[in-house]
């Protein structure tokens, strides 16, 4: 029993700060799918050694989400109507602040509000949904000045599309490895219908005139 009552407290504590999705997750049993990526922006450029944490939460499911820097990541969900939220504790209380993992040193950054005021994603089932790119910017560093981070979501059409193009040429890629190519492909038709909506957005607002 003794054994036993910290695993309890444990999986209590995961599931209070939220429940990790799986990453590349087969199309199976009615699972949905949503596509994300990480741009990290240093002084230098563009790094891959970096992470951030983001909660997708919805009134029956919370996800707590590693977003990679400069990877496109296919994360299998449950079916739901969900919103992009920070991060919790392990009581479940919300922190007010997003974390980012540069090159091994960490920040707080507060939770941009722009990204509270998106509306609810409908992630239906057996469909896949592109959030976005997260991106964290590290501005260069005044002498006397803490380092400061800036943090915004890209979900405009061009960037939607990139991911799901993205997901779709690494079937085909030689590199993947053999777990990201099986789950793109066993996501094939849900990755085509998504790819054909986001581009009928684009049209859409090609062919939209503001009346004058």
């Amino acid at each position: 029993m003794r054994r036993i009552l910290p695993l309890i407290l444990a999986a209590s504590a995961l599931s209070c700060r939220g429940t990790a999705p799986e990453l590349y997750g087969p199309a199976t049993l009615g699972y949905s799918a949503v596509l994300v990526r990480g741009r990290v922006i240093v002084p230098d450029g563009e790094t891959r050694d970096a992470a951030l944490w983001i909660n997708l939460e919805s009134p029956n499911e919370r996800y707590r989400v590693r977003v990679r820097a400069n990877e496109t990541t296919l994360l299998r969900i449950e079916p739901d109507v969900y919103r992009l939220h920070p991060t919790r504790n392990p009581l479940g209380f919300v922190q007010a602040n997003l974390h980012v993992k540069i090159a091994g040193r960490s920040y707080a950054v507060p939770f941009p509000r722009d990204i509270l005021r998106k509306d609810p994603l409908e992630v239906k089932p057996t469909k896949v949904i592109a959030l976005g790119v997260l991106e964290a910017r590290l501005l260069p560093i005044k002498r006397g000045h803490e380092a400061r981070v800036e943090v915004r979501l890209d979900d405009s059409n061009k960037a939607r599309r990139h991911l799901i193009e993205d997901m779709i040429d690494r079937m085909m890629d030689a590199k993947a490895s053999l777990e990201v190519r099986d789950a793109a492909v066993s996501w094939t038709r849900a990755l085509e219908q998504a790819l054909v909506l986001v581009q009928g957005e684009a049209e859409r607002k090609a062919t939209y005139k503001t009346p004058r």
